[in-house]
């Protein structure tokens, strides 16, 4: 029996690229307990009718339209980033993010590449405890895909 290949949370990485050229991508300390991506299919259906049987329940058919990609992040509010993600929210324009499962290629590492907007930004406190900070990202257009070297 082979073990699974696996990997701490923390190996999965989310870096936010500043814009210069050459971009400098790096991790928002405030991500800093749970973080994730998402992919998703949208598709449409169809009903596809029996000729022959025109009573019969049709079989639903699915062609996909269109692919899209979404990621989380959370932790103990870095304060210094408070303002980094304010200002990205009422932006306009998206960040290039990458988002790194940051083991040997031959593992499965692998780096997820694109444009997002933040459209979720929360900070939360509670009496005797640390704030903590949220965010949730929307891909704008096309996600690659490439080994981490």
């Amino acid at each position: 029996m082979a073990a699974v290949k696996h990997a701490r949370g923390v190996k999965l990485l989310i870096k936010v690229g500043d814009g210069a050229s050459p971009e400098v991508f790096s991790t928002p300390c405030s991500i800093n307990a749970e973080r994730g991506i998402t992919f998703t299919a949208g598709a449409n259906d169809q009903d596809i009718p029996d000729c022959t049987n025109p009573d019969a329940i049709a079989w639903v058919v699915r062609e996909k339209t269109n692919l899209s990609a979404s990621i989380t992040g959370s932790g103990v509010l870095d304060t210094e980033d408070a303002e980094f993600f304010f200002d990205w929210l009422k932006s306009e324009d998206p960040k290039n993010v990458k988002v790194i499962v940051d083991v040997p290629a031959s593992d499965g590492g692998v780096i997820f590449t694109g444009a997002f907007h933040l459209t979720e930004f929360s900070i939360t406190g509670n009496r005797g405890e640390k704030m903590q900070a949220s965010v949730s990202l929307s891909s704008s257009g096309e996600i690659s895909s490439g080994a981490n070297t």
